[in-house]
């Protein structure tokens, strides 16, 4: 794979190197985990999983957390 074009997904303590092109929501399943069960921030923005992964991209995972 060609590190220009890589993207780097992080969850907790994992961190998986992912293609760019893809939506959010298409590499969170690839590696995995529930799409309904985590929020993607990218540059400290809360994205949707719509967005598609641009290369060089740094996108934490975190727990979607509900309470009232």
């Amino acid at each position: 794979m060609d590190n220009n074009h890589e993207a780097t997904l992080k969850y907790h303590e994992q961190e998986w190197q992912i293609n760019s092109g893809m939506t959010i929501r298409h590499a969170i399943e690839k590696v995995g985990l529930d799409p309904q069960s985590v929020l993607a921030i990218r540059q400290k923005k809360l994205v949707n999983h719509q967005t598609i992964v641009e290369p060089k991209d740094e996108i934490l995972l975190v727990n979607v957390i509900s309470g009232g």
